[in-house]
């Protein structure tokens, strides 16, 4: 069942009045879809995945093309900036039906249904950067730190192997605070175009807690790929026999090892701070 709720929308000179369709059954389209793209099977049958809260629908907003669907919680409506939403891609919800599309403890009132972006492969590749591949992240916290880092410090893009995280789970989307949106991620990423990569120039390095050398004491200017392993198991034997060098960040013998995200973020602003000494002297 749905009808049309009636709501003020207030601009700088004017007020206006919008309908705005208000969905009160489980049945409607727009629940079940984002009810089932809590699943993993639907978001890759569908293209699609939810993002909940104002601040990620923000982000949303400025790639109107990926959104299918905004939707509202009614009771919730006067403490969202409604004007700054597509009319025709909004809709308000019984506040009961906010369980099927929320997977937060305390949801903010609003969520959307956002199409995957679609990179480019060849585009990504041939830009100048720093290339990051994880190998086999399970913890979905992690995976979204990584990303964050990767778009705060300049990566091009990552690569991720089969035995990674789905890059779509809501722990992971709402980890990422937006980066999912703007960083190039791929997904089922094999040791074959990893081998084509080293094949076309690029530099392969991994971390390697116990042979490597000094992650300050490697050069990441030019075109580079560094492989990150998994947080249990580190980097698979066929990817190391790729890599031409092994890293490592020291740490204190009491210590046993870093977060993999911690790591990441370690090693690539290293990267960065090279490519900013080298735009320097350039």
């Amino acid at each position: 069942m749905s009808h049309t709720f009636f709501i003020s929308r207030v601009t700088s000179n004017q007020k206006q009045v919008m309908g705005l369709q208000l969905i009160s059954s489980a049945d409607n389209k727009f629940i079940k879809l984002a009810s089932s793209l809590k699943l993993r099977k639907y978001r890759e049958e569908l293209g699609m995945f939810l993002v909940e809260g104002a601040r990620f629908v923000d982000e949303v907003l400025a790639q109107p093309e990926l959104i299918e669907v905004i939707l509202v919680r009614a009771d919730r409506a006067e403490e969202i900036d409604l004007n700054r939403l597509p009319v025709k891609k909004t809709v308000l919800v019984d506040p009961r039906l906010a369980k099927h599309f929320c997977s937060t403890e305390n949801p903010q009132g609003i969520a959307a249904v956002v199409r995957k972006p679609d990179w480019s492969w060849s585009q990504t590749m041939a830009e100048e950067g720093l290339l990051l591949y994880l190998d086999r992240i399970a913890d979905p916290g992690n995976l979204g730190s990584i990303l964050r880092s990767c778009q705060a410090l300049g990566v091009k893009g990552v690569l991720m192997s089969p035995g990674c995280v789905d890059l779509f789970n809501p722990k992971v989307v709402r980890s990422t605070m937006g980066a999912i949106l703007h960083l190039p991620c791929f997904t089922a990423v094999g040791v074959d175009e990893v081998r084509a990569l080293s094949q076309a120039g690029y530099s392969l390095f991994c971390t390697d807690t116990e042979q490597g050398q000094p992650y300050y004491d490697v050069d990441y200017r030019g075109e580079v790929l560094v492989i990150l392993g998994s947080e249990a198991q580190g980097v698979d034997r066929e990817l190391r026999n790729e890599c031409g060098l092994g890293i490592n960040i020291p740490i204190e013998p009491e210590v046993e090892s870093l977060n993999v995200a911690a790591a990441c973020a370690i090693i690539v602003a290293e990267a960065r701070r090279q490519k900013s000494i080298n735009k320097v002297w350039s």
